[in-house]
């Protein structure tokens, strides 16, 4: 496995275009050597340069908020890629006051599209419950859930 460091000046076009080519992707996720999350949907990075602050998004069931903030890195200091060869394995940023804070992507590329379409589905179930269980509207809820999904992915990307 190779670390490729990722310069701080290019951290907001990377963590861009990062999060566009692997939203979705199943991922665990350590602080320090704590595993805090495990087959979580990434939806994205968010650097906050004024705040000195490296922000995860997962996805997560939840009508009112697809999306849940997993971990608020501060202070971050280097953002390293693993690779093998030409694929990403996942991320690490290091901070100047001590944690650490790991991405590891699991499963292939393939997989991105079946957690969006779990959590879709989960959404969407959610939504008919909401309703009362009432049947019969089927795609409204899909369509309802499909639509809070991308809106949520979108923010990332």
């Amino acid at each position: 496995m190779k670390k490729e460091r990722i310069l701080k000046k290019d951290w907001p076009a990377f963590l861009k275009s990062f999060n566009t080519q692997y939203q979705f992707r199943p991922v665990r996720v350590w602080v320090d050597k704590e595993e805090v999350g495990s087959g979580l949907p990434f939806m994205g990075f968010v650097y906050q340069e004024k705040k000195k602050a490296v922000d995860l998004y997962v996805g997560k069931v939840d009508v009112e908020s697809p999306v849940e903030l997993v971990y608020t890195l501060g202070s971050p200091r280097a953002l390293y890629v693993w690779r093998e060869g030409d694929k990403v394995l996942g991320v690490e940023f290091h901070s100047a006051k001590g944690p650490k804070l790991a991405v590891e992507f699991l499963g292939l590329a393939e997989a991105a599209e079946e957690a969006k379409r779990g959590l879709i589905e989960k959404i969407a179930y959610e939504l008919y419950l909401q309703r009362g269980g009432e049947h019969g509207r089927d795609l409204d809820d899909w369509l309802a859930a499909e639509n809070l999904v991308e809106t949520a992915a979108k923010l990332y990307v």
